[in-house]
């Protein structure tokens, strides 16, 4: 039988095959692993017991007998999927009431809730900044928030992890309508911690806008699980 393929298409396959045995000598390629046993404290891959130290449920919600009874109690009233986006008639009960805890959790007037923390950030960011602004990130922010800054339009200027004086430098030099600073909170590559402080301060010297990521700070950090505290008398975007 003759190929249906074009020679482009042969020739674009061909190169797409090269690069995935590249990254199988580099040890590059990505495999999905696929646990028996749900997502405990250790998971069984391939026959192995393994400690697993690779999922967030850090406080080990996601398999407690309350919340998959509470799960279930929920599909039983609302169905299996609300069947709609929000803004027509997906919008529950469930949704206000959540949104409501967060907001009183984080101590800010209202909380809005997305199906993902990755779209939270490209919804945050998109909405807060448009060309002609600048967004300063953080170099080690979530991808989340590198492609939130690209969609935005915004000229984004990266300063180094942590770095609160080179982030003053880049503010200083950098004329925009408005000024976005953002920063995870916790980073979830190496678990270190923002400099609050001294965003809060650039914050407010320069009249921007502080986004603060809390994926991996919210039900860990502060004294109620409220995640980083600010200092005293700031309120940042949180998320």
């Amino acid at each position: 039988m003759a190929s249906t393929e074009s020679p482009a298409a042969s020739g674009w396959l061909g190169e797409l095959r090269d690069e995935l045995d590249d990254l199988d000598r580099q040890s590059l390629r990505r495999t999905v692993l696929t646990p028996r046993d749900g997502q405990g404290e250790t998971l069984s891959i391939d026959g192995r017991e393994l400690l697993n130290l690779t999922s967030n449920n850090y406080l080990g919600l996601a398999a407690d007998p309350r919340v998959v009874e509470a799960a279930a109690d929920a599909a039983r009233a609302y169905g299996a999927s609300v069947s709609a986006s929000r803004l027509l008639c997906g919008s529950t009960p469930l949704h206000e009431e959540l949104e409501g805890r967060l907001a009183a959790l984080k101590g800010q007037e209202a909380a809005l809730l997305y199906s993902s923390g990755y779209l939270a950030n490209l919804g945050v960011l998109t909405a807060l900044a448009r060309p002609g602004d600048a967004i300063f990130s953080d170099a080690l922010n979530h991808a989340s928030i590198i492609d939130g800054c690209r969609l935005s339009g915004a000229e984004t200027r990266v300063y180094g992890h942590g770095d609160a004086e080179h982030l003053a430098e880049l503010l200083a030099a950098t004329p925009a309508r408005r000024r976005v600073i953002v920063s995870e909170t916790v980073f979830s590559m190496d678990g270190d911690v923002a400099p609050l402080p001294s965003l809060v301060e650039l914050a407010r010297a320069h009249d921007a806008v502080l986004v603060l990521d809390e994926a991996h700070a919210t039900g860990v950090l502060g004294p109620s699980g409220g995640g980083a505290p600010p200092p005293h008398g700031h309120r940042p975007h949180r998320g």
